[in-house]
């Protein structure tokens, strides 16, 4: 009968430490958990580029503002590195009276160098504004 009882003991001392250990873990996370927004009035930006095998370079930017957004705008930048760093080859400037914004402007490229497209993002509600600034990795022709 003592051999029976002691694993039966062990099982349910097993039991009740892990069921423990899971509350406490439980507890700790939902006191540290903060949910919170990255942006106030940007709901999503993306930039992005594309050179194709005769040198067309596209260069692409979304913004997506949250619903009290009234309109957006987006400065496209592509870039091309030289020696003394990151030069603006050829920029853009969209705007839109929504809160949506899309662009796709193209430019014709030499090849031998890295590019890469930098676009600063703007959303506007009332008189309130956020800005940000993506950077696409670069890619070489």
């Amino acid at each position: 009968m003592k051999r029976k009882l002691i694993p039966v003991l062990l099982a349910m001392l097993l039991v009740i430490s892990s069921t423990m250990a899971v509350s406490a873990i439980g507890n700790d996370l939902d006191d540290e958990i903060i949910i919170s927004p990255m942006f106030t009035y940007i709901f999503r930006a993306e930039a992005q580029i594309y050179i194709n095998s005769s040198g067309k370079a596209t260069a692409i930017t979304d913004v997506f503002g949250n619903k009290s957004v009234t309109s957006t705008r987006a400065i496209v930048r592509l870039q091309q590195l030289r020696d003394e760093g990151w030069v603006t080859i050829r920029s853009w400037t969209e705007t839109s009276n929504t809160r949506f914004l899309n662009f796709a402007g193209t430019y014709n490229v030499p090849k031998g160098y890295y590019y890469r497209v930098q676009s600063t993002v703007t959303a506007y509600s009332g008189s309130q504004s956020e800005t940000t600034t993506l950077t696409t990795s670069y890619q070489k022709y």
